[in-house]
């Protein structure tokens, strides 16, 4: 049996990092940034962009209450002419190591390739400079070679958006399915694999295909779960494969790691861990099928006690809206009949600062927001465009929906829907924090064919 419910309730009351480090960790980001945007290199200095499980959703509880995390940031700089690869950490290290408040943070010395700043038994922040050489993105190396250090491509951003792409396909639920098996990894301690190489060998088996040959693979959690992990399973060559940057790079993730990962115990692993998920979800007997699911999860998964849930009242979208509207409902009343041939994708893009009424560009380095984990601070100009395979006539409507006590206080949550003018465009600015998204709906022949949602994260 499923559960669906109940995997849902495990993974917010277990395995989901709860609201509170969240906002912990905005709060150290953001006095980075403040840090860093008046300190000696302001002039260089662009962006801090959440990058790693932090971007892309999969960080998770440390299973261990003892135990920390740790959080992925791009430090975005304006190439130096004038220094070699290892001064980028550096001068950053020392910029942090003249703080009197970071002195006591950042250890001696840099990482290879980050500045790491420790706050005790809370989780540590990685600094990764990051730069645009010759129109590509870069991280810099200061050991190797130990005279100047090197550039190594690296196109974190583009795996962000990678991520964020299964996503789409899989109903909103693989990155749920990644911290599922990172907690498995954590909980039980019967494989290890770096998060990177767990999150892309599972990502490259969700299939957009998959959902047409059955339309049950990405339905829920359980289900997806089963779908990808069976997958994996079926596909695991026996000798060590390449695990390939889905960024582009052309970085093997696995030349870095391979010393650490004993890969004959991950198949193994991966492989029985599939069965016995397969197990538990077809097993008919409720006892017997909850018995099953916690051998894989432990106890904790449907344990029969009421769990308080998460606080995420300063975040959620969930917050009830009387005005909210439904496409399916009055005024619309479309009827919900979705194509699997028609295509619908959202893309939104950070376009500039928002003072007052103006949007200012000047200075601005646009980017997705997929990029970017779909995080970006408040006071910002969004643009969704809306792409289509149809062929008109077809409408497009616009739903956007505002979450958070902040869009809740100043009477602001919305959730109107709102036919487009023909240019499958929409501008929104970033007013309040919170969890929010933006939907549209595709209609034709009197019925909705195709929906697609971005996610907003406003810092």
């Amino acid at each position: 049996m499923k559960f669906a419910k109940d995997h849902e309730a495990f993974l917010r009351d277990q395995v989901n990092l709860n609201q509170d480090r969240i906002n912990r960790l905005q709060k150290r980001v953001d006095a980075i940034d403040n840090f860093l945007a008046s300190s000696g290199l302001a002039d260089a200095y662009h962006d801090l962009i959440p990058a790693g499980s932090w971007a892309q959703g999969t960080i998770i509880r440390p299973v261990d209450t003892n135990d920390t995390f740790d959080a992925d940031v791009l430090l975005l700089l304006d190439e130096q002419d004038d220094w070699a690869a290892k001064d980028y950490l550096g001068e950053v290290f020392a910029l942090f190591r003249a703080s009197g408040t970071y002195k006591g943070l950042v250890g001696r010395a840099p990482k290879t390739r980050c500045v790491r700043i420790n706050y005790a038994d809370e989780f540590h922040i990685d600094v990764v400079p990051y730069l645009e050489r010759h129109g590509l993105m870069y991280i810099t190396n200061r050991e190797e070679p130990p005279e100047t250090g090197s550039y190594e491509l690296s196109n974190p951003e583009a795996f962000t958006e990678w991520v964020d792409e299964r996503q789409r396909i899989t109903n909103g639920h693989f990155i749920k399915v990644v911290r599922q098996l990172k907690y498995l990894r954590d909980f039980k301690n019967t494989f290890s694999c770096k998060s990177i190489i767990l999150t892309t060998i599972l990502g490259e088996r969700v299939n957009a295909i998959q959902s047409l040959v059955d339309p049950d693979a990405y339905t829920d959690l359980p289900s997806t779960l089963r779908t990808i992990m069976r997958a994996v399973a079926d596909n695991l060559p026996e000798e060590m494969p390449a695990v390939m940057d889905p960024g582009g790079t052309g970085d093997n993730f696995v030349d870095r790691y391979r010393d650490e990962w004993n890969y004959s115990n991950f198949r193994d692993c991966m492989i029985m861990y599939a069965n016995k998920i397969e197990a538990a979800y077809l097993e008919g007997d409720r006892d017997k099928s909850i018995a099953l699911w916690r051998d894989i999860f432990g106890n904790n998964f449907k344990s029969g006690t009421v769990v308080k849930k998460s606080v995420e009242a300063s975040l959620a979208s969930s917050e009830p809206c009387s005005s909210e509207q439904f496409i399916d409902q009055a005024p619309y009343g479309f009827p919900i009949r979705l194509d699997p041939g028609a295509e619908l994708r959202i893309e939104g893009r950070v376009t500039g600062f928002r003072v007052g009424q103006v949007t200012r560009l000047n200075g601005f380095r646009q980017f997705t927001l997929a990029k970017h984990g779909n995080r970006v601070p408040k006071n910002r100009t969004l643009r969704f465009t809306a792409r289509t395979n149809l062929r008109t006539p077809y409408d497009l409507y616009w739903k956007v929906r505002n979450g958070g006590h902040e869009a809740a206080d100043a009477n602001e949550l919305r959730g109107e829907i709102r036919k487009d003018q023909g240019a499958g465009v929409r501008t929104e600015p970033t007013a309040y924090a919170g969890y929010h998204y933006v939907e549209c709906y595709a209609v034709t022949g009197g019925a909705v064919v195709a929906i697609d949602r971005q996610r907003v994260i406003v810092t």
